[in-house]
């Protein structure tokens, strides 16, 4: 997989929950339990579907760095290379940078069950689905224009106009932390330099950490709290059946 076909498909999966595993040669910039910088190098990337990730390198079996869930992640596709950007939602505070500068391989699994435990969670994707169908629920006079528009810096979640002004929502199934608001802006930023107007954007999750909520009414954007329980999952035994 090239750069390009993974700043296609990585950030959709990663909104679908996917367990992705990805050999990468990149870069990491850490901050939390210590401070630490590792140079270019080859990993292996571990994105789990409850929000986990680890970083192993080719040798050893103890990770080289790791994040607990929950945690936001989002890419920066603006720059030359894709930057992986995470941060745990509570406490201890950690963060995490990863600048991809080559893929060597990479693999997306939907769907994966440890059958000693069913735990069925909402995904962005389940989000996008319920709130396409009911877009008042964004506000009262949005109109969705197109679901997973796609632009030069990544996927919009959802695009559409609120009265007469164009409108962007990003959605996130977590506690959204301060990736998520960066991500957000930069969409606004792209569309509004794109189409020469002013863009309302949206951020809606079920909550949001403090200082990414004061950043947001800073520069003009707007969150909205939303309630997972209104989504009904499958039922448990659904995905299972796939699988018999």
């Amino acid at each position: 997989m090239n750069i390009r076909t993974f700043t296609e498909r990585f950030p959709k999966d990663l909104s679908d929950h996917k367990t992705i595993v990805c050999v990468a040669k990149c870069e990491i910039d850490y901050e939390g339990r210590s401070r630490s910088q590792i140079g270019e190098g080859d990993r292996i990337l571990l994105f789990k579907p409850d929000s986990t990730i680890i970083i192993h390198s080719p040798k050893g079996f103890k990770p080289v760095n790791w994040m607990s869930s929950p945690t936001d992640t989002t890419v920066d596709l603006s720059g030359e290379n894709p930057v992986i950007f995470s941060e745990r939602t509570v406490k201890p505070f950690e963060k995490i940078r990863i600048t991809i500068l080559d893929i060597i391989s990479y693999s997306g699994f939907d769907s994966l069950l440890d059958r000693g435990k069913l735990d069925l969670t909402h995904t962005e994707h389940d989000m996008r689905d319920y709130l396409a169908d009911n877009p008042h629920e964004v506000h009262r006079r949005f109109r969705l224009k197109k679901k997973e528009k796609k632009t030069k810096v990544g996927l919009i979640d959802l695009y559409g106009k609120l009265g007469d002004r164009y409108c962007i929502v990003e959605l996130k199934s977590v506690r959204a932390g301060l990736p998520a608001v960066l991500q957000l802006k930069r969409y606004r930023d792209h569309m509004q330099e794109e189409l020469n107007l002013d863009v309302h954007a949206i951020l809606m999750a079920p909550s949001c950490s403090k200082n990414p909520l004061e950043i947001l009414k800073k520069e003009g954007m707007e969150f909205k709290k939303f309630n997972l329980k209104k989504i009904k999952l499958p039922e448990p035994g659904s995905n299972l059946n796939q699988w018999l």
